[in-house]
């Protein structure tokens, strides 16, 4: 009994040894698993996690290209900025931070915090920008305590510099960060991520592919602290942007803008034969400068709820009635189509009846009987009336179309206006409604739903100075080689024939010699021009300007081109609420063209009692009625 006892103990425990051996021999064969899948088949990973607790990738700064006017003068470049930012992984006390910066940087401690908060999304790697274009005296102040704050660090960067301030602002553009919209968009680099800029309107917006560059990478070697102690190697170089330079004119574009001040309006002057925008400007204009670095929150406010809207680019975004202006278009058309002959004379009563209802003229006493060139010297509304109505809406609008309006002008700017030429089929398509010949009166004077931009009239102009091409205008250089000949492959002639070339030419000179244009004569050159008057408000109908609230007062125009025989220059002047063109556009375009052709402004006009005794005759020069 005893033996077999002793036997069933040594077979329990020799299965209790093979038990547990087993068991060993497996949780051994387990740590060895374990051991040749960490080693082996993910060792690599495991080896470049353990570099990158002390390797870092740092960006390389991509510096934009600088925008230069056509002689060379910078209008935007970079400039030496210092951002504080704080590393969120050395991070050990957000309260003991905010307050210390708090008291550098003079913000208030919510502010910084809420920055800091707004990056919580953002992986832990990534710094955190505190603040934009410290000053150096607190760069200095903060890099001093580098040992005791290693969670922060001064990080020198480039910032966009306007030195012109408001000069061309809106051609120019401005740049801001880049929103999470524009990066799913597709329209940008895709390697920028938040944070960094891009352009956002102007010439900084649609050549932003060649301003941007690329961004380049580095390893380096950080400490414990955070500190780089090593530059391990580059992964890729930066490149950086090209410079673009443009065709404006400094020193034409800053008369133009002195001219200008005081005004709402827009301008554009242009190369008549190759589109080269000389000079543009809309009144008022911004600052640039504001949205190259942190923008408050008031500011933006104060910008967008102004009621003059200085955001916005009159000049190729805002569109108005084209008044007489328009008058050339009409008398173009209907040279051409035979409807008149330039000797053709019209009697002018003061008024005249169209469609059974009596249309005045702004000349309540008349005009008496003129012909063409009569007509549009003293811009008699009654000839226009009669010519107008013998050559009909459709002919009208089909002109217009020819010589660019109720079109985009293509110009390299991110947005444009098209304008309006109104037709029958166009209000029965928007309106649902017939065209009625009684319309067709306010088109003929450049009234009613017509509509058009200050820069589609610059191109008019230079239509008209050129003898019927059609340019493009543009801002830039940049690629228009292949742009030049591809638009030359397209170009649209109007095929003006001489005589009405020669019948416009001598017009539009005489508005300037002695009709209502008179104020943008210059010596030495003579100015082809139009003025024109777009009535704002009925109410002003047959009343003075001045007699008017400004916010009433008709729009003021000058269109034309200089010198009228073989004219280098183009230009269109729109001022809101200016009363007439003659009196507040044609000064602004003297000035322009005297700069331009380098001519000595005239000495300032004798004082009326200085001008009894000195010249008691009449002025020659006054405009006419």
């Amino acid at each position: 009994m005893k033996e077999h006892l002793d036997y069933a103990e040594r077979v329990r425990t020799q299965r209790r040894t093979l038990v547990v051996t087993v068991l060993f021999s497996l949780a051994y064969l387990g740590y060895l698993s374990t051991l040749w899948y960490h080693q082996v088949l993910r060792g690599d990973q495991y080896r470049l996690e353990a570099d990158n607790n002390i390797l870092r990738t740092q960006e390389m700064a991509a510096y934009r290209g600088n925008i230069l006017d056509r002689n060379g003068q910078v209008l935007v470049r970079n400039r030496l900025s210092f951002n504080v930012v704080l590393s969120r992984e050395q991070l050990r006390s957000l309260d003991r931070v905010v307050s210390f910066l708090s008291g550098v940087l003079e913000l208030p401690a919510e502010t910084l915090r809420a920055r800091v908060e707004a990056a919580r999304q953002r992986p832990l790697h990534e710094p955190v920008i505190i603040e934009e274009d410290v000053t150096m005296s607190q760069a200095v102040a903060i890099e001093a305590r580098r040992l005791e704050w290693p969670e922060l660090s001064i990080v020198p960067t480039s910032r966009r510099a306007y030195p012109e301030g408001r000069l061309a602002a809106h051609a120019v553009g401005y740049v801001g960060e880049i929103s999470r919209t524009e990066m799913d968009s597709g329209l940008f680099h895709t390697d920028l991520r938040g944070g960094d800029i891009v352009g956002k309107t102007g010439i900084e917006r649609v050549y932003e592919d060649a301003l941007q560059g690329f961004k380049g990478y580095k390893r380096v070697l950080v400490n414990s602290r955070g500190r780089i102690v090593e530059d391990v190697g580059v992964d890729r170089q930066p490149v950086h942007g090209s410079d673009v330079v443009l065709t404006l004119d400094v020193e034409l574009q800053r008369t133009l803008e002195e001219a200008m001040a005081g005004h709402v309006g827009a301008a554009i002057f242009l190369d008549p034969w190759s589109g080269e925008v000389l000079a543009m400007t809309s009144m008022p204009a911004f600052e640039p400068n504001l949205f190259a670095r942190r923008f408050p929150p008031e500011e933006w406010k104060a910008l967008i709820s102004d009621p003059l809207k200085p955001l916005q680019n009159r000049a190729s975004l805002s569109r108005y009635s084209p008044g007489s202006t328009f008058k050339i278009v009409v008398a173009a058309a209907a040279l051409e189509e035979g409807v008149i002959a330039p000797g053709t004379t019209i009697f002018c009563g003061g008024s005249g009846v169209f469609y059974g209802h009596r249309f005045r003229c702004h000349k309540a006493a008349g005009h008496g009987a003129v012909n063409m060139e009569e007509a549009i010297i003293y811009s008699c509304n009654v000839y226009f009336y009669t010519v107008g109505k013998n050559l009909g809406i459709d002919r009208i609008a089909a002109y217009s179309q020819r010589m660019g309006l109720g079109v985009k002008t293509g110009i390299d700017l991110l947005s444009e206006d098209p304008g309006l030429v109104p037709t029958p089929e166009w209000k029965q398509q928007t309106r649902g409604q017939p065209w009625y010949a009684g319309e067709t009166i306010s088109v003929y004077i450049g009234q009613g739903p017509l509509s058009v931009t200050p820069l589609q009239m610059a191109r008019l102009a230079a239509t008209l100075a050129n003898g019927g091409r059609e340019v493009t205008p543009h801002l830039a250089y940049q690629g228009r080689e292949a742009e030049a000949r591809e638009a030359e492959r397209h170009r649209r002639e109007t095929g003006f024939s001489e005589p009405t070339k020669a019948t416009l030419r001598r017009a539009m000179s005489n508005v300037v010699n002695r009709g209502t244009g008179h104020r943008a004569r210059i010596a030495g050159f003579q100015v082809a021009a139009k003025t024109g008057t777009a009535q704002f408000s009925s109410r002003s109908a047959g009343i003075d300007a001045d007699e008017l609230p400004y916010e009433i007062r008709d729009h003021a125009w000058l269109v034309g081109y200089a010198p009228a025989q073989e004219p280098r220059i183009a230009f269109s002047v729109l001022i809101e609420h200016g009363g007439h063109g003659g009196t507040t556009a044609a000064p602004v375009a003297r000035k322009v063209l005297e700069r331009f052709f380098k001519v000595e402004p005239p000495p300032p006009r004798p004082q009326p009692a200085q001008r009894a005794a000195a010249a008691p005759v009449e002025d020659p020069g006054a405009p006419a009625p």
